[in-house]
């Protein structure tokens, strides 16, 4: 990167931290802070922590939704190689097959370990 191009990416970085400072002094001289016991508990769906009324969110929910994610990311990683397959070497495809059995295997070892069942 030539020396002029590395100089206004600095300048630019510095313009938006002293932004972000000024506007987080700013807010702050404008905003305050006035603490009551009120604002300092634990919020959620208007629902207060101690309330009787709160249900519990089971671990299971988590772990569901954990694993949603991570099979989501795998998929996005398989579009992409998909997208570029023609223009890839024979190797990416031994790569991607491979991806796939570590996949399926996960898949699999969730499956039998009942990460997968809601009841």
């Amino acid at each position: 990167m030539p020396l002029h191009h590395a100089v206004a990416v600095a300048i630019f970085a510095l313009l938006a931290l002293g932004l972000l400072l000024g506007l987080l002094m700013l807010a702050s001289y404008l905003g305050g802070r006035h603490p009551n016991h009120n604002k300092d508990i634990p919020f959620e769906s208007g629902l207060g922590v101690s309330t009787a009324t709160h249900p519990a969110t089971p671990v299971r929910f988590y772990l569901l939704a954990v694993s949603f994610l991570v099979f989501e990311l795998e998929g996005a990683f398989l579009y992409a190689w998909a997208v570029a397959f023609h223009g890839l070497p024979a190797a990416a495809l031994w790569g991607g097959i491979g991806f796939l059995v570590i996949l399926a295997l996960g898949w699999l070892y969730e499956w039998a370990m009942g990460g997968l069942r809601w009841t």
